[in-house]
């Protein structure tokens, strides 16, 4: 242990008061994107982890003002770059600073680890080559996401400065994204908001919950459109973008997007003939980051999910 002590650690944070309680092994998967939570318990267990100089376990609380060391190199994870692929895109606007897409359900936004080709971003840099010059590894452009499986409107943006002030209105919450919803059960109010904080679900850790340990706060406001008799359609908009966050929050009330297959709650009924989550992009608006001008956009269901609400009977 001694040997230990004295050597220079390879990795050192102090811990900040919004991370007190929250477990050391959790706290090492959020910061070391190239280990898994079996191989950061791993490296805690070969003693190569040191809470203020000693070592520790796994489920060590954090206190505010520990130190964390990691003495062991960790291999650097490698971006790759992004390969073009000539993919369609469905482009509802284009100009010189930024397009408007409607994203097809069940295509990823941008790569990620196991996830390398056929997104978003494949086809974007293929369309568009200048992106492959812009700043954000893998992500050149996205101003913020969809789910694989929700479909309908999203910003890219054409170049750095369209890119930061798009951002900064993401951050400002100035951009307004609403969405359409088909939830399982009745919904009584007409309308409401939930206001929950989401963070990552200890146990499944590609999944979210609402948790007020290591979380953001988000919030999602909804409005009845039509009551079936047993389900409801739901306009949605979103104060905060927290990932997930409209399945999370839906969940959370009892009233899960149907076809959600992560997210779903107890009443969920048979699956109707959907491949995919009920849950589509169809409002947008924003200022243009040159003109100033107020963006408004607006897309109708896509034909799979307009035929569930048509066969009433089902519903």
């Amino acid at each position: 242990m001694h040997n230990l002590e004295r050597r220079v650690p390879e990795y050192m944070w102090t811990i900040q008061q919004e991370l007190v309680g929250l477990r050391l092994d959790r706290f090492l998967v959020t910061v070391l994107e190239q280990l898994s939570r079996t191989g950061v318990q791993q490296l805690i267990t070969d003693g190569q982890v040191l809470v203020n100089g000693h070592l520790s376990k796994a489920g060590y609380a954090l206190r505010a003002g520990d130190t964390i060391q990691v003495l062991q190199a960790l291999p650097v994870v490698q971006q790759q770059q992004v390969k073009p692929q000539a993919l369609p895109l469905d482009i509802c606007y284009e100009d010189g600073d930024l397009l408007v897409i409607n994203k097809a359900a069940g295509m990823v936004v941008h790569p990620a680890p196991g996830h390398y080709e056929d997104t978003l971003v494949n086809a974007l840099v293929a369309h568009y080559p200048e992106l492959q010059q812009m700043e954000g590894d893998q992500r050149p452009g996205i101003v913020h996401r969809l789910d694989r499986d929700t479909s309908g409107l999203l910003i890219v943006a054409r170049n750095t400065r369209a890119q930061a002030a798009l951002v900064e209105q993401m951050k400002r919450h100035e951009v307004i994204k609403r969405y359409l919803a088909l939830v399982e059960g009745i919904v009584e109010l007409d309308k409401g908001s939930i206001d929950a904080p989401i963070g990552r679900d200890p146990r499944h850790r590609q999944q979210m919950t609402i948790t007020v340990t290591d979380s953001r706060e988000a919030r999602t406001h909804f409005w009845v459109v039509k009551r079936f008799h047993h389900h409801t359609l739901l306009r949605l908009q979103l104060e905060t973008g927290r990932t997930h966050q409209i399945r999370v929050h839906l969940q959370a009330i009892g009233h899960s997007v149907v076809g959600d297959l992560v997210y779903c709650t107890r009443n969920a009924r048979k699956r109707m003939a959907l491949q995919r989550q009920f849950l589509h992009a169809h409002q947008l608006e924003f200022i243009h980051p040159t003109t100033d001008v107020k963006m408004s956009f607006e897309l109708p269901l896509p034909p799979d999910l307009q035929a569930i609400l048509e066969d009433e009977a089902a519903l």
